[in-house]
């Protein structure tokens, strides 16, 4: 049997359930007690014009002539068609309660499905764009580094160009001023070893001629003494034979 407390049913159950409840108040209005008491009442009063009904409620607006039983019957099944009423009014407002308060839910559900889906998409949204600028930040760091690399290896590449510039230049320049010292030097050397060997040489030919000077004046004392002596000898015979 279908739970009429409409809880953990699904929509088709709950349809099956008020579908139900409307098939127990058509049998309520339709059973044989109420059609024979009818139809009893209809017998004593010549017609239905005494009895009315309004949406298919059983309601007695006006019974001429009818017995206290009778009317004690009829009340009996009107209270049980009022009460049955409200029951079956009772039970579809808790029915189209539960129904609106499932959709709600359901409505509330799907909504916070989809806000759970856009801020799930938002956060991968969010965490692809800190990803890529992430990446994008160590890319431009990255070229950053290398071109501050690049620059300082280049830097230091031309500084040792022009410190092994400076450096030959130096040696050159160093070499070029002993190669002028040496030659300097040596031609300082030459000159005064040339100088040294002409005063030499000039020294010796002054000693030379000075020597030949005295030894010709040597000789010529030498002469004049023998020739004086030869005289006075020359003399000293003649003036001897004289005698």
């Amino acid at each position: 049997m279908t739970n009429r407390s409409g809880f953990g049913q699904n929509e088709d159950d709950r349809i099956q359930t008020a579908n139900n409840l409307a098939r127990t108040a058509n049998d309520v209005r339709t059973s044989t007690a109420a059609q024979e008491y009818l139809t009893g009442i209809t017998d004593r009063t010549g017609g239905t014009g005494n009895v009315s009904s309004e949406t298919d409620e059983l309601r007695t607006t006006y019974l001429p002539d009818q017995s206290l039983g009778d009317q004690a019957i009829l009340q009996e099944l009107t209270n049980k068609q009022n009460m049955l009423n409200m029951e079956i009014g009772a039970e579809l407002d808790r029915v189209n309660t539960e129904f609106f308060t499932d959709l709600d839910i359901r409505r509330a559900q799907a909504v916070a499905g989809e806000t759970r889906a856009g801020q799930r998409v938002g956060g991968e949204e969010a965490r692809a764009n800190l990803a890529e600028q992430g990446s994008q930040t160590r890319a431009t760091s990255r070229v950053a580094g290398q071109e501050q690399r690049a620059g300082f290896a280049e830097q230091g590449s031309q500084l040792r160009a022009t410190e092994r510039v400076r450096g030959q230049e130096d040696r050159g320049r160093t070499a070029e001023e002993g190669s002028q010292t040496r030659a300097t030097s040596r031609v300082a050397g030459q000159e005064q070893r040339a100088g040294i060997a002409e005063e030499g040489s000039q020294t010796r030919g002054t000693r030379r001629v000075e020597g030949q000077e005295v030894r010709e004046t040597d000789l010529q004392r030498e002469m004049f003494r023998r020739y004086k002596e030869a005289r006075d000898y020359d003399q000293a015979q003649r003036g001897a034979r004289s005698y």
